[in-house]
């Protein structure tokens, strides 16, 4: 009976981990997306276009937050001493790219086909775009994917809890203290 316990508390952990990472990358992607359909939005009321798509940002946090947890899982970051991070961060962080690239065209696909549009030119023209803005949106998906692989690195190289403490408590690192 103890084996069966110990087990499902080890599953409750880490499905509470997932779920802790889920929120806090979802958190952190919807800053991102509402900020970037707050910039559409202002730069649309100019011309006077209606844009309302915020709500669909909260949605495109999540899935995107999902898919780096595959994508992570499926491709994780391993530090190696002889390597210096930062290659570590550029790889990575370009694959986490191609991820989040490969959301919004199957998204741009999916609106496509709810409007009755072809679905060619929603992956050409993203949403009537150019492909000017489609690699602007590129660099700046890049952009917020770097402090997150970045954090990821570090946490991996000093240890999680070291990381931690350091950012968000108190700023020491001290080996025997208890976070």
């Amino acid at each position: 009976m103890s084996i069966f316990s110990s087990n499902k508390k080890s599953l409750k952990s880490k499905i509470a981990d997932e779920l802790k990472t889920l929120l806090v990358l979802t958190l952190y992607f919807a800053v991102f997306f509402v900020a970037l359909n707050y910039f559409k939005f202002s730069i649309l009321q100019k011309v006077n276009v209606a844009y309302d798509y915020f709500g669909l940002s909260l949605i495109r946090a999540v899935v995107c937050a999902k898919f780096m947890m595959v994508g992570k899982t499926l491709y994780p970051i391993k530090v190696t001493p002889n390597k210096p991070l930062i290659w570590h961060i550029i790889n990575r962080s370009l694959v986490y790219l191609l991820i989040v690239i490969s959301l919004n065209i199957i998204e741009e696909m999916l609106v496509a086909k709810i409007h009755g549009e072809h679905i060619w030119n929603s992956i050409v023209g993203i949403q009537a775009g150019t492909i000017n803005q489609f690699f602007a949106l590129a660099i700046l998906y890049w952009i917020v994917l770097i402090p997150y692989v970045t954090y990821s690195a570090v946490s991996q190289f000093m240890g999680g809890v070291k990381i931690y403490q350091l950012i968000f408590v108190n700023g020491n690192l001290k080996e025997d203290s208890n976070v």
